[in-house]
């Protein structure tokens, strides 16, 4: 079953968007494909940074044992001890430190970048939109058509390929805040007489 095109009223040129890109007869070409393709589902933030950091506070920490055994086994006393424990402490406190300066700064960086879908959550609808959309390829449109996702669901009108991913976007983002409304603010209620 084909859909309709909104702006050529034809069917029979119409492919749902995935099928078009993987269609190995009728090829898109690259900057077509790059405008069509799934928006990128976003990254958690990694654990092999922090894996990594593990790894070199450990390193650090033997290091620092290594040096401090060199160091007993010329003088010895508990100075040097003091010494190896004020030295690991320090490591350790700096580097996470350093580890946490790191994190916060990639934390502003995504917010000041705006960037939505940020979550894997907020990714499905638009995904699911993605998977659902059609490519016109008389007229070189991109569109979904009525009730692809569910009942009230709108179809959309033709979009140019250029503004395919963000129409998605936005759409997902609308349809997202539509089942999510934020909370309504408290109605001072009137005292009662």
């Amino acid at each position: 079953m084909a859909a309709t095109c909104p702006a050529c009223a034809l069917a029979d040129l119409t492919v749902p968007v995935p099928a078009a890109l993987r269609d190995r007869e009728t090829r898109l070409d690259r900057p077509t494909r790059k405008l069509l393709a799934v928006p990128d589902e976003p990254v958690a933030r990694s654990r092999t940074s922090t894996v990594l950091l593990l790894l070199a506070v450990l390193s650090a920490l033997s290091t620092l044992d290594a040096l401090a055994l060199l160091v007993r086994s010329e003088a010895g006393g508990p100075v040097h001890a003091l010494l190896s424990l004020l030295c690991r402490a320090a490591v350790t406190v700096a580097l996470y430190r350093a580890s946490t300066a790191l994190r916060r700064a990639a934390d502003r960086r995504h917010q000041a970048a705006g960037t939505w879908p940020a979550t894997r959550q907020q990714w499905r609808p638009v995904y699911a939109l993605w998977q659902a959309a059609w490519l016109c390829r008389g007229c070189r449109a991109a569109f979904l058509p009525a009730d692809p996702l569910r009942p009230d669901f709108p179809p959309s009108p033709p979009l140019s390929f250029e503004h395919f991913r963000t129409w998605l976007t936005e759409t997902a983002r609308r349809t997202e805040t539509a089942h999510h409304p934020s909370p309504a603010p408290e109605q001072p209620t009137a005292p009662a007489a």
